[in-house]
């Protein structure tokens, strides 16, 4: 009976931990749509689009600033690595935004300032991943 009880412990922790492995960064793209005009675009206006980064003028190549942000980033080649765009539908791990806002490419954006937290990068991943798209 001791037997059973420690193994029945073991399979459950086991499923708990599979289970945790499978979603790291939050959502999955088959979770609920991530909007970008509510969900996506205000983390850009709160930690992206302030004076002198991602603002038209800023020292950004690309302006985060709502109206601009979408067609200024989604399947728009990244300056500072050609090769990537940055954002790629359906990509967030090829995506140059991703890698910035991750650490994965260089400097962590943002750029002096609080990195985003594990529940922003989630949400930016799963945009990107349901097809980043303008909604």
């Amino acid at each position: 009976m001791k037997t059973a009880v420690v193994l029945l412990m073991a399979i459950g922790l086991a499923a708990c931990s599979k289970t945790a492995a499978l979603s790291p960064t939050g959502p999955s793209p088959s979770d609920t749509t991530i909007s970008f005009s509510s969900q996506v675009q205000p983390i850009f206006t709160n930690s992206c689009a302030i004076p002198g980064c991602h603002v038209t003028g800023g020292i950004a190549p690309m302006s985060l600033q709502a109206g601009f942000a979408y067609k200024d980033i989604v399947n728009a080649p990244s300056i500072e690595q050609p090769p990537y765009l940055i954002v790629k539908p359906y990509d967030a791990d090829s995506s140059y935004l991703y890698l910035k806002i991750t650490g994965q490419a260089g400097t962590r954006m943002p750029l002096n300032h609080n990195p985003l937290d594990s529940a922003q990068i989630a949400t930016i991943r799963t945009w990107i991943n349901q097809g980043a798209k303008n909604n």
